[in-house]
């Protein structure tokens, strides 16, 4: 697709390449960190909407009720929001480049929130109190102040972590250590030299003369345009700073304030004042031209973007920050979409962001000098809606139509890159969640490390998925298939292994590797093991039911189960419930938990089988348990380590340990199974081995237990 001249193709390699920029350490650092201010800007974006909703009724009925203070209230919660957006911003990047750091040095990690209040105090030095008063300079804390807020929190982050790591910080031990105190004594020395540079750059500063550094800032970008002339030359120009400033997180706006007062706001007041007078209207650009025909939704022309959503992700899932966005836009209030999504400092959007609002102002501008559309003489309100505030701009339908128009087209230049966003978010996700999986294999069966406490992308997708497993519990989505064991001498169905399954809305199927340690993690492993439990006992009993005998149905328990004393009296009474056979049913437990050196857990799993429940060692082989444990420990079956399945073909020591096993196994009187068969090469090998019971794909996978009834009923051919 061409757009302005511009070749954006949706490939792969555009992909990466994009993928490539955003990952910029940095950059991640400073999105993030604006997104975890994403509550403070919605709060602060409604409660400017509260104040200045655009219709005069509301505004009297507001007042009538609340009387002539009715938006203190509003003021307040701006006062705590966006008025301090720089401070939280700073505080935010400076906890974000700390845990960068401490991904790369475990050993000499520090405190997060050490270094935010660094980096707080840092640009805080940096700022001239208000001549009236020793005081914050509220003028600067809020977005005004963003972008050397970013500056700064980027420098004083890296100048504490380098003196940090340099050595330079204290050494200090206790008794009884407090990882706070620790942190806190070891960040003296890096703290105090961070805050001493910055108040020592201040001071030299004011030597030279620069007593506001934000003021300097602020004129050092508007001089530039002072002087211009009202043609659409300076209006280009000016719409290109302004989104080029938006996107560095500086309020555009704002930031060339006085340069729309000097070549803009005074516009349509002459304009009226040549009409009055018998002339005719000099200036085409206005304020309210710019408010109603090129910003609408906010810089950027947001309301476009927000179409663009709903086109590309054809209007089924718009995304939470586009959905919660929604509304602020339609009264031209983008911050949400700005630090939500975000577009501050995200080089996908760059090229829309900035182009968009340039090519609305020249469709505009032909709009008004051909005639088609009226100059704009009547002042609307920022906060009117589109449409309507093209209405009362033009003074009739011709301004509405040019709104339609022009939202049309900045819907068409946002499309492909929203496009690109999504690819490249897809991408994002799913790097991240093939590692979560690949992380899920290597954990131990007590859980391992933790997933959902980790800071970086892998935990906030466990964490995503941690909820959607137990929205999933509650409302009962988990379910059982049940994978067939063969008896390879006869091909007949000795048993079935029950095998929990869940299927997320968006994701599919989940392996049991991940969402198993995530249901332990968040406390529900007991009541799922349960459910298995009863779904197994109450399957068994409608197939004994439907006449099928002599097929013994294993489940698998968790090591968090054997934590639990009355875990024996539960499956009894659910035994007793189903009115099923304890030989009929098997519990499978891995070598490495299950066999531990836990007197509880082998005491708990002796009570188990003198019940008369058979306990197979599942995995067994490569595993950290003895074989002594097989003298003392009540076990009926093991099932070989899949890994050794499968290398038998090509590794004559998984053979050798298989033979082993075999030969261990038939002088014990204790049946043997292979998982993971998946070839006719692998059968014929484990059954010159005197392995003879195969569960594999090479008789069939997990099915659903119709199903499965219906290959017990059939059988298999032998190999």
């Amino acid at each position: 697709m061409c757009i302005l001249g511009l070749d954006v193709r949706l490939g792969e390699k555009n992909t990466a390449f994009w993928l490539g920029i955003s990952a910029s350490p940095y950059l991640v650092i400073v999105r993030d960190s604006l997104t975890l201010a994403f509550p403070v800007i919605i709060a602060g974006a409604f409660a400017v909407l509260i104040n200045n909703f655009p219709i005069k009724s509301y505004q009297n009925f507001m007042e009538g009720i609340f009387g002539e203070q009715w938006k203190m209230l509003g003021g307040y919660v701006w006062g705590g929001t966006l008025a301090v957006l720089a401070l939280v911003t700073v505080s935010a990047i400076g906890y974000g480049m700390c845990a960068h750091y401490n991904a790369k040095h475990r050993l000499t990690a520090v405190h997060p929130v050490i270094v935010g209040l660094i980096s707080l105090c840092s640009l805080m030095t940096l700022m001239e109190p208000p001549k009236e008063a020793f005081a914050i300079p509220y003028a600067w804390v809020g977005i005004h102040g963003l972008f050397l807020a970013i500056i700064v929190a980027l420098l004083a982050s890296k100048l504490f972590l380098w003196v940090y790591d340099r050595g330079m910080r204290l050494r200090f031990f206790t008794e009884t250590p407090s990882a706070v105190m620790l942190s806190a004594f070891s960040s003296l020395l890096p703290g105090v030299v961070t805050i001493f540079a910055f108040a020592v750059f201040k001071a030299l500063m004011r030597h030279f003369g620069v007593f506001d550094i934000h003021k300097l800032a602020y004129d050092l970008i508007c001089k530039p345009f002072l002087g211009m002339g009202n043609n659409l030359g300076s209006a280009l120009v000016f719409g290109f700073a302004r989104q080029f400033l938006w996107f560095l997180g500086i309020h555009g706006s704002n930031a060339l304030e006085p340069v729309m007062t000097e070549l803009y706001s005074t516009s349509a007041a002459a304009n009226e004042a040549a009409l009055a007078a018998g002339g005719t209207t000099r200036f085409v650009f206005t304020k309210t031209f710019f408010d109603s025909y090129v910003t609408m939704g906010g810089a950027g022309n947001t309301l476009s973007l927000l179409g663009a959503f709903f086109i590309a992700r054809k209007g089924r899932d718009l995304g939470t920050v586009a959905r919660i966005s929604i509304l602020p836009a339609i009264f031209n209030i983008n911050e949400t979409l700005l630090f939500g999504i975000p577009i501050v400092l995200n080089p996908i959007f760059i090229i829309p962001f900035i182009v968009t609002p340039m090519a609305l102002t020249v469709t505009s501008y032909m709009a008004v000098t051909i005639g088609m559309v009226k100059t704009t003489l009547a002042e609307a309100a920022w906060t009117t809606p589109a449409l309507l505030s093209g209405w009362v701009a033009s003074g009739g339908v011709t301004g509405s139509l040019l709104q339609i128009f022009n939202l049309a087209l900045g819907v068409g230049i946002y499309l492909p890159f929203v496009r690109i966003a999504d690819k490249v978010q897809k991408a994002k996700f799913e790097a991240t969640f093939k590692e979560l999986l690949q992380l899920s294999y290597t954990l131990g069966d007590d859980g391992g490390a933790s997933l959902i406490d980790r800071g970086d992308d892998i935990g906030s997708l466990s964490r995503a998925l941690a909820n959607d497993l137990l929205h999933s519990i509650k409302k009962g989505e988990l379910y059982l298939e049940y994978q067939p064991q063969v008896n390879c001498v006869d091909g007949r169905v000795y048993g079935v292994e029950a095998l929990l399954r869940w299927r997320h809305d968006k994701l599919g199927r989940i392996p049991p590797s991940l969402f198993i340690p995530l249901a332990e993690e968040i406390g529900f492993i007991d009541e799922i093991g349960l459910w298995v439990c009863e779904e197994s006992c109450r399957q068994a009993r409608a197939w004994r039911d439907a006449g099928i005998e002599g097929v013994v149905m294993s489940f698998n328990v968790s090591v968090r189960q054997l934590d639990d004393p009355d875990l024996p009296e539960k499956i009894g009474d659910l035994l007793e419930k189903y009115n099923i056979e304890p030989r009929d049913m098997k519990i499978e437990v891995t070598e490495s938990t299950g066999l531990s050196s836990d007197m509880g857990h082998n005491v708990l799993l002796q009570d188990i089988r003198l019940m008369g429940l058979n306990i197979a060692i599942d995995d067994f082989g490569m595993g950290h348990t003895s074989l002594v444990y097989l003298k003392q420990f009540p076990v009926s079956m093991i099932k070989l380590d899949g890994s050794l399945v499968r290398d038998i073909a090509t590794s004559k020591i998984s053979m050798d340990i298989i033979a082993t096993i075999s030969e261990l196994c038939r002088s014990m009187d204790i049946l043997l199974l292979a998982e993971f068969v998946e070839t006719e090469a692998q059968a014929r090998m484990l059954k010159d081995l005197g392995c003879f019971i195969f569960q594999g794909y090479l008789y069939s996978p997990s099915l659903a237990p119709d199903k499965c009834e219906a290959v017990i009923r059939q059988g298999f051919r032998t190999y």
